[in-house]
């Protein structure tokens, strides 16, 4: 009896944990859907403005960051012409509610953001759609804050998120033809 009480305790305390932090995520979203319309600069100027010669954006998007809106771009700094495991990932991250935006430069030197940026990296280097064609192709949905490349149901995808009076929706596009992805 022990066992199965001891089972049921770990079940119920792991369902209110997701809950409480699925709960914390929606106030998270709040708080930057709310915080988008004090930015100035949006993700197409932020990717124009790092992503120069063979540098080519992998991710971007809006977040906070101590309790201030920032706009994080990611970048492969020599292009999907070359390998991954030749490649540098960067992060230009800043406050993107200033008159000009001035990023701080990472390069990443830690394994989780190598792997991710070499997955990025890798679904890109497939596709001749960019990351500012799919923010176009967005845009009419609402405020684009979110572009990150994914694998759903098998399929390489780009997940968009946007935001419109105060809600966020998600939205995958086909990674191939930047059409919306059926069955997503």
């Amino acid at each position: 009896m022990t066992g199965i009480l001891k089972l049921a305790t770990t079940v119920g305390l792991m369902t209110l944990a997701g809950t409480f932090a699925a709960r914390s995520a929606e106030a998270v979203d709040q708080e930057l859907i709310k915080a988008l319309a004090g930015a100035k600069i949006s993700l197409q100027q932020g990717i124009t403005q790092v992503a120069k010669g063979t540098e080519v954006a992998t991710e971007a998007k809006y977040e906070m960051d101590k309790g201030k809106l920032a706009l994080t771009v990611y970048t492969s700094s020599k292009g999907f012409d070359t390998a991954a495991e030749d490649n540098a990932f960067n992060e230009y991250g800043g406050d993107a509610t200033g008159a000009a935006w001035k990023p701080e430069k990472e390069v990443f030197t830690d394994l989780k953001h190598i792997a991710r940026s070499a997955q990025y990296h890798t679904l890109l280097s497939m596709t001749k759609m960019t990351i500012p064609a799919i923010i176009q192709k967005a845009s009419p949905q609402g405020t684009v804050f979110s572009v990150k490349e994914k694998v759903r149901s098998g399929k390489p995808v780009f997940e968009v998120m946007t935001a419109q009076g105060g809600t966020a929706k998600t939205t995958f596009y086909d990674l191939m033809t930047g059409e919306v992805a059926a069955g997503m």
